[in-house]
Protein backbone atom coordinates (compact mmCIF):
# COMPACT_ATOMS: atom_id res chain seq x y z
CA UNK A 1 0.00 0.00 0.00
CA UNK A 2 3.18 2.32 1.01
CA UNK A 3 4.22 1.58 -2.57
CA UNK A 4 1.31 2.70 -4.51
CA UNK A 5 -1.03 -0.25 -4.58
CA UNK A 6 -4.48 1.21 -5.36
CA UNK A 7 -7.71 0.66 -3.44
CA UNK A 8 -9.84 -3.04 -3.84
CA UNK A 9 -6.69 -4.06 -6.04
CA UNK A 10 -5.92 -7.73 -5.01
CA UNK A 11 -2.37 -7.59 -3.76
CA UNK A 12 -1.21 -10.89 -5.63
CA UNK A 13 -1.64 -8.76 -9.10
CA UNK A 14 1.30 -6.95 -8.57
CA UNK A 15 3.45 -10.67 -8.12
CA UNK A 16 3.08 -10.38 -12.03
CA UNK A 17 2.52 -6.44 -12.84
CA UNK A 18 4.76 -5.63 -10.12
CA UNK A 19 7.58 -7.90 -9.30
CA UNK A 20 10.26 -5.65 -8.31
CA UNK A 21 8.28 -4.08 -5.84
CA UNK A 22 7.15 -7.36 -4.30
CA UNK A 23 11.10 -8.50 -4.09
CA UNK A 24 11.97 -5.41 -2.65
CA UNK A 25 9.70 -5.97 0.31
CA UNK A 26 11.06 -9.58 0.92
CA UNK A 27 14.43 -8.18 0.34
CA UNK A 28 13.93 -5.97 3.06
CA UNK A 29 12.78 -8.28 5.71
CA UNK A 30 15.45 -10.75 4.97
CA UNK A 31 18.15 -7.90 5.47
CA UNK A 32 16.43 -7.30 8.62
CA UNK A 33 16.85 -10.77 9.74
CA UNK A 34 13.98 -12.45 9.21
CA UNK A 35 14.15 -15.95 8.94
CA UNK A 36 10.87 -16.54 6.99
CA UNK A 37 9.41 -14.33 4.54
CA UNK A 38 6.17 -15.35 3.41
CA UNK A 39 4.88 -15.26 -0.27
CA UNK A 40 2.39 -12.60 -1.20
CA UNK A 41 0.00 -14.90 -1.49
CA UNK A 42 -2.45 -14.12 1.47
CA UNK A 43 -5.50 -13.69 -0.74
CA UNK A 44 -3.99 -16.11 -3.48
CA UNK A 45 -6.64 -19.04 -3.50
CA UNK A 46 -8.99 -19.40 -5.80
CA UNK A 47 -12.58 -17.82 -4.18
CA UNK A 48 -10.59 -15.01 -2.48
CA UNK A 49 -9.17 -14.00 -6.29
CA UNK A 50 -12.49 -14.81 -8.45
CA UNK A 51 -14.07 -12.15 -5.48
CA UNK A 52 -11.55 -9.47 -7.51
CA UNK A 53 -12.92 -11.63 -10.93
CA UNK A 54 -8.94 -12.62 -11.31
CA UNK A 55 -9.79 -15.99 -10.88
CA UNK A 56 -8.48 -17.34 -14.08
CA UNK A 57 -4.70 -16.02 -12.45
CA UNK A 58 -4.56 -17.85 -9.83
CA UNK A 59 -1.85 -20.33 -11.26
CA UNK A 60 0.15 -17.37 -12.33
CA UNK A 61 -0.14 -15.18 -9.09
CA UNK A 62 1.01 -17.79 -7.03
CA UNK A 63 3.68 -19.60 -9.26
CA UNK A 64 5.44 -15.70 -9.80
CA UNK A 65 5.11 -14.97 -6.25
CA UNK A 66 7.26 -18.14 -5.15
CA UNK A 67 9.65 -17.01 -8.13
CA UNK A 68 10.44 -13.15 -6.67
CA UNK A 69 10.80 -14.40 -3.61
CA UNK A 70 13.00 -17.32 -3.83
CA UNK A 71 15.62 -14.81 -5.97
CA UNK A 72 16.46 -12.82 -3.04
CA UNK A 73 16.10 -15.55 -0.29
CA UNK A 74 19.72 -16.42 1.24
CA UNK A 75 20.93 -20.08 1.68
CA UNK A 76 19.87 -20.05 5.08
CA UNK A 77 16.38 -18.74 4.60
CA UNK A 78 13.38 -20.38 3.94
CA UNK A 79 9.86 -19.22 1.91
CA UNK A 80 6.49 -20.21 3.60
CA UNK A 81 3.64 -20.22 1.51
CA UNK A 82 0.74 -17.86 2.64
CA UNK A 83 -2.61 -18.85 2.81
CA UNK A 84 -5.42 -16.65 4.08
CA UNK A 85 -8.85 -17.15 4.88
CA UNK A 86 -11.14 -17.37 1.65
CA UNK A 87 -13.42 -14.44 2.56
CA UNK A 88 -16.31 -17.13 2.35
CA UNK A 89 -17.98 -18.39 5.88
CA UNK A 90 -20.01 -21.36 6.76
CA UNK A 91 -24.29 -21.14 7.03
CA UNK A 92 -25.50 -19.02 9.69
CA UNK A 93 -22.85 -16.36 8.36
CA UNK A 94 -22.55 -17.38 4.75
CA UNK A 95 -23.64 -19.70 2.46
CA UNK A 96 -19.88 -21.75 2.31
CA UNK A 97 -19.16 -25.31 2.60
CA UNK A 98 -16.28 -27.32 4.28
CA UNK A 99 -15.90 -29.38 0.93
CA UNK A 100 -15.65 -26.10 -1.13
CA UNK A 101 -12.79 -24.48 1.64
CA UNK A 102 -10.81 -27.62 1.16
CA UNK A 103 -11.41 -27.60 -3.05
CA UNK A 104 -10.17 -24.20 -2.81
CA UNK A 105 -7.14 -24.73 -0.25
CA UNK A 106 -6.28 -27.70 -2.45
CA UNK A 107 -5.57 -25.75 -5.39
CA UNK A 108 -3.74 -22.89 -4.18
CA UNK A 109 -1.39 -25.62 -1.98
CA UNK A 110 -1.08 -27.48 -5.10
CA UNK A 111 0.34 -24.56 -7.05
CA UNK A 112 2.53 -23.07 -3.73
CA UNK A 113 3.91 -26.42 -3.28
CA UNK A 114 4.84 -27.44 -6.70
CA UNK A 115 6.66 -24.04 -7.06
CA UNK A 116 9.04 -24.84 -4.43
CA UNK A 117 7.94 -23.54 -1.06
CA UNK A 118 9.44 -24.50 1.85
CA UNK A 119 6.91 -24.52 4.26
CA UNK A 120 2.80 -23.42 4.20
CA UNK A 121 1.79 -20.52 6.46
CA UNK A 122 -2.04 -20.83 7.28
CA UNK A 123 -2.51 -17.39 9.01
CA UNK A 124 -5.26 -14.94 10.05
CA UNK A 125 -8.08 -17.39 10.49
CA UNK A 126 -11.22 -16.45 12.13
CA UNK A 127 -13.04 -19.90 11.98
CA UNK A 128 -11.76 -22.93 13.19
CA UNK A 129 -12.95 -24.82 10.62
CA UNK A 130 -11.44 -23.09 7.80
CA UNK A 131 -8.59 -23.80 9.35
CA UNK A 132 -9.04 -27.24 9.81
CA UNK A 133 -10.39 -27.41 6.06
CA UNK A 134 -6.73 -25.22 5.12
CA UNK A 135 -5.12 -27.83 7.44
CA UNK A 136 -6.14 -31.00 5.44
CA UNK A 137 -6.30 -29.34 2.24
CA UNK A 138 -2.28 -28.86 2.66
CA UNK A 139 -1.75 -32.16 3.70
CA UNK A 140 -3.20 -33.78 1.17
CA UNK A 141 -0.58 -32.31 -1.16
CA UNK A 142 2.22 -32.07 0.05
CA UNK A 143 4.58 -33.23 3.49
CA UNK A 144 6.33 -29.87 4.03
CA UNK A 145 6.03 -28.13 7.63
CA UNK A 146 2.81 -26.31 8.39
CA UNK A 147 2.28 -23.40 10.62
CA UNK A 148 -1.12 -22.45 11.36
CA UNK A 149 -2.00 -19.28 12.74
CA UNK A 150 -5.48 -18.07 13.89
CA UNK A 151 -6.81 -14.94 15.06
CA UNK A 152 -8.04 -14.19 18.27
CA UNK A 153 -10.04 -11.39 19.84
CA UNK A 154 -9.47 -10.18 23.92
CA UNK A 155 -13.12 -10.55 25.67
CA UNK A 156 -13.73 -10.14 29.17
CA UNK A 157 -14.53 -13.52 29.26
CA UNK A 158 -10.61 -14.62 27.39
CA UNK A 159 -9.17 -15.12 24.01
CA UNK A 160 -11.83 -15.96 21.26
CA UNK A 161 -12.39 -15.78 17.41
CA UNK A 162 -14.96 -14.17 16.23
CA UNK A 163 -16.58 -17.22 15.29
CA UNK A 164 -16.16 -18.34 19.47
CA UNK A 165 -13.87 -20.42 18.98
CA UNK A 166 -12.05 -20.74 21.96
CA UNK A 167 -7.79 -20.74 22.42
CA UNK A 168 -7.77 -24.32 23.77
CA UNK A 169 -10.24 -25.77 20.95
CA UNK A 170 -8.15 -24.08 18.29
CA UNK A 171 -5.08 -25.34 19.56
CA UNK A 172 -5.92 -28.83 20.21
CA UNK A 173 -7.73 -29.50 16.98
CA UNK A 174 -5.27 -28.52 15.03
CA UNK A 175 -2.11 -29.81 16.77
CA UNK A 176 -4.59 -33.18 16.66
CA UNK A 177 -4.56 -32.59 12.85
CA UNK A 178 -0.93 -32.58 12.25
CA UNK A 179 -0.10 -29.21 12.29
CA UNK A 180 3.31 -28.24 12.85
CA UNK A 181 3.14 -25.07 14.44
CA UNK A 182 0.50 -23.28 16.23
CA UNK A 183 0.05 -19.74 17.51
CA UNK A 184 -1.77 -16.68 16.71
CA UNK A 185 -1.34 -13.40 14.51
CA UNK A 186 -3.32 -10.29 13.75
CA UNK A 187 -6.66 -8.59 15.42
CA UNK A 188 -4.50 -7.48 19.10
CA UNK A 189 -1.42 -5.54 20.04
CA UNK A 190 1.69 -7.22 21.04
CA UNK A 191 0.82 -6.23 24.61
CA UNK A 192 -2.66 -8.28 24.58
CA UNK A 193 -0.29 -11.45 23.11
CA UNK A 194 1.43 -11.57 25.52
CA UNK A 195 -1.07 -13.53 27.72
CA UNK A 196 -2.15 -15.14 24.87
CA UNK A 197 0.85 -16.80 24.13
CA UNK A 198 0.94 -18.30 28.08
CA UNK A 199 -2.61 -19.57 27.44
CA UNK A 200 -1.86 -21.27 23.65
CA UNK A 201 1.54 -22.75 25.59
CA UNK A 202 -0.93 -24.45 27.77
CA UNK A 203 -2.17 -26.87 25.22
CA UNK A 204 1.04 -27.63 23.08
CA UNK A 205 4.27 -28.75 22.82
CA UNK A 206 4.12 -27.61 19.34
CA UNK A 207 6.65 -24.79 18.39
CA UNK A 208 4.13 -21.45 19.42
CA UNK A 209 3.47 -18.63 16.97
CA UNK A 210 3.44 -14.97 17.59
CA UNK A 211 2.46 -12.65 15.08
CA UNK A 212 0.89 -9.54 16.22
CA UNK A 213 -0.37 -5.97 14.96
CA UNK A 214 1.73 -2.54 16.03
CA UNK A 215 -1.43 -1.90 18.16
CA UNK A 216 -4.72 -0.78 17.68
CA UNK A 217 -5.78 1.19 13.98
CA UNK A 218 -6.60 4.92 14.22
CA UNK A 219 -7.55 6.52 11.48
CA UNK A 220 -5.69 9.76 10.60
CA UNK A 221 -6.15 12.21 8.06
CA UNK A 222 -7.96 9.51 5.98
CA UNK A 223 -4.82 7.00 6.53
CA UNK A 224 -5.00 3.93 8.67
CA UNK A 225 -2.18 4.43 11.25
CA UNK A 226 -0.86 1.93 13.59
CA UNK A 227 0.84 3.55 16.18
CA UNK A 228 3.05 0.60 18.04
CA UNK A 229 6.93 1.75 18.11
CA UNK A 230 9.30 -0.51 16.50
CA UNK A 231 11.07 -0.67 20.31
CA UNK A 232 7.85 -1.08 22.25
CA UNK A 233 6.95 -4.24 19.74
CA UNK A 234 10.20 -5.53 20.24
CA UNK A 235 10.07 -5.46 24.05
CA UNK A 236 6.57 -7.11 24.12
CA UNK A 237 8.22 -10.12 21.32
CA UNK A 238 10.54 -10.51 24.07
CA UNK A 239 8.05 -11.51 26.65
CA UNK A 240 6.37 -13.51 24.40
CA UNK A 241 9.39 -15.71 23.76
CA UNK A 242 10.04 -15.98 27.69
CA UNK A 243 6.40 -17.00 27.70
CA UNK A 244 7.01 -20.05 25.27
CA UNK A 245 6.50 -18.70 21.71
CA UNK A 246 8.94 -19.26 19.39
CA UNK A 247 8.25 -18.50 16.01
CA UNK A 248 8.01 -14.74 15.72
CA UNK A 249 7.13 -11.77 13.85
CA UNK A 250 5.25 -8.98 13.09
CA UNK A 251 1.46 -8.07 11.14
CA UNK A 252 -0.12 -5.09 10.42
CA UNK A 253 1.50 -1.76 10.97
CA UNK A 254 4.74 -3.89 11.17
CA UNK A 255 7.69 -3.24 8.75
CA UNK A 256 11.04 -4.43 8.24
CA UNK A 257 12.33 -2.16 10.83
CA UNK A 258 10.19 -4.06 13.51
CA UNK A 259 12.11 -7.31 12.11
CA UNK A 260 15.13 -5.78 12.77
CA UNK A 261 14.04 -4.34 16.17
CA UNK A 262 13.03 -7.67 17.34
CA UNK A 263 16.34 -9.12 15.90
CA UNK A 264 18.75 -7.17 18.06
CA UNK A 265 16.51 -7.60 20.82
CA UNK A 266 16.50 -11.30 20.73
CA UNK A 267 18.69 -13.16 18.40
CA UNK A 268 21.58 -11.12 18.15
Amino acid sequence: MDQGLPPGTPPEMWNVSNPEKVQRVHKGYFDAGSDVVLTNTFGGSGLKLMAYKHGSSIEDYNKKAVEIARQVCPEEGYIAGDIGPSGFFLPPVGNGTIEEFEENFIEQAEILVEAGVDLFFIETMVDLKEAEAAVKAVKEVSKVPIFTSISYQKTKRGYFTIMGNSVEECTTSLQDLGADAIGANCTISSDEMVDLISEIKQYTSLPVIAKPNAGKPELIKGKTVYQATPDDFAKDIKQMVKNGARIVGGCCGTNSEFIEKIDQLIKR
